[in-house]
């Protein structure tokens, strides 16, 4: 046999090992090393974290709510890089301690990538140090409190700051609204003090002037007394900062005292059990949200759609929008990551752009808030509405 010809028969052999070998790899010959996962084997799962239960279980569950309606159209396009979406439902309470064993199990957990939540400031910042130290992505739909800035580089959120939105709050007040003597009354908790003295510092600083300043405790039911010293101070605005269900009963009991003043409500006011609670005492009020559900937009219709039609013909609520938002946003940034994994889907957010959500654009700040504009709806025949004079962006 000349050199030649072995050289082509080494050849042809070498050739038809190379094809056997990868015959067996192509056969699943791989005994699955943690190297050979793919992004489409690769599950997407997602820790939703609020108050499921206690006494604020019906905002986590519209949390939920809205989760689930971002699970169920995500599988239905076949999943996130070809993983299926899960979700684990973490309850908090809306309480900082419940908030950090939710979180130590979420962290334990290696198939959870992100995390929608936590809903209330404390329960986010108590938890976001230990998401921060473990590198799991954490993106509240609706913590407002400045302070949750510094907690790092893998917590972010979709809901602007109460800084952000009590100076936003303000010059619409001010500059769109025409208001000059304006009156505040608060919820003297975390959110609706630092709102109510985030907006009446704005207000001082766009040449307004703040006429009284009354608080009250959540789950009070009488507010006269407050209420009498507001209106002899004669404010051409009233705006509360707090929640519906004591806004409710303010409202009502501002006009049988006779006051006859345009009220502006923070994001809190922003449910149907407003209207619903208040009756034509809440008629006219305006109010801030993060959601509008009325809006003429496609795909704030069909998110509405089909929230009705899973739970019973309720409109979403903005904790239910952003809830969506968040998990719809998370599954975009693994996508652009190519990979569900959770340093992966940190980094995308981090040069996602602008993700355009039901909630309106969301683009992140070098810290991690959100650069959002800000919507007003207003209490009309007895629904919410879109606000016919909408604050300059």
């Amino acid at each position: 046999m000349t050199i030649r010809k072995k050289l082509v028969l080494a050849a042809i052999l070498v050739l038809a090992l190379a094809l056997a070998l990868f015959a067996v790899a192509g056969c699943g010959g791989d005994s699955g090393s943690g190297d050979s996962t793919t992004a489409a084997s690769t599950p997407f799962k997602v820790g939703v974290a609020g108050p499921m239960t206690g006494d604020y279980a019906t905002y986590g569950k519209s949390h939920k709510e809205g989760a689930e309606i971002a699970l169920e159209e995500l599988n239905a396009a076949g999943g996130v890089n070809g993983g299926q979406v899960s979700l684990e439902i973490g309850d908090d309470l809306g309480d900082p301690k419940q908030a950090v064993l939710v979180a130590q199990k979420y962290i334990d957990d290696a198939e959870l990538i992100v995390v929608d939540g936590h809903q209330f400031s404390g329960a986010t910042i108590a938890a976001g140090a230990k998401y921060e130290t473990a590198g799991l992505p954490m993106i509240s739909p609706s913590a407002t409190n400045p302070d949750i800035t510094d907690l790092g580089a893998f917590i972010w959120r979709i809901c602007m700051t109460d800084a952000v939105q009590g100076e936003g709050l303000a010059n619409y007040s001010v500059m769109t609204l025409n208001k000059q003597k304006i009156a505040i009354m608060y919820d003297n908790s975390d959110y609706g003090r630092g709102l109510a003295d985030a907006y009446e510092a704005a207000v001082k600083a766009a040449s307004g002037a703040i006429v009284g300043k009354e608080q009250y405790a959540t789950g009070d039911t009488d507010f006269k007394a407050q209420l009498t010293k507001l209106k002899g101070a004669g404010p051409d605005l009233l705006f509360l900062s707090g929640y519906y269900p004591e806004g409710s009963k303010i409202a009502q009991q501002a006009r049988e005292l006779g006051m006859d003043v345009q009220m502006l409500g923070s994001d809190g006011y922003a449910s149907d059990e407003l209207p619903k609670l208040g009756g034509a005492a809440v008629e006219g009020m305006l109010v801030s949200t993060f959601f509008d559900y009325t809006k003429e937009d496609p795909a704030v219709k069909k998110f509405v759609d089909a929230y009705k039609a899973k739970y019973g013909g309720a409109n979403p609520d903005w904790f239910a929008a952003n809830s969506y938002d968040v998990v719809m946003l998370a599954a975009q940034a693994a996508k652009n990551a190519g990979k569900n994994e959770r340093t992966a889907i940190n980094d995308a957010l981090g040069s996602i752009g602008t993700y355009q959500g039901i909630s309106g654009p969301v683009t992140f700040d070098a810290n991690g808030d959100v650069i959002k504009p800000l919507q007003i709806v207003i209490v009309q025949d007895g629904a919410l509405a879109t606000a016919p004079q909408q604050p300059t962006q």
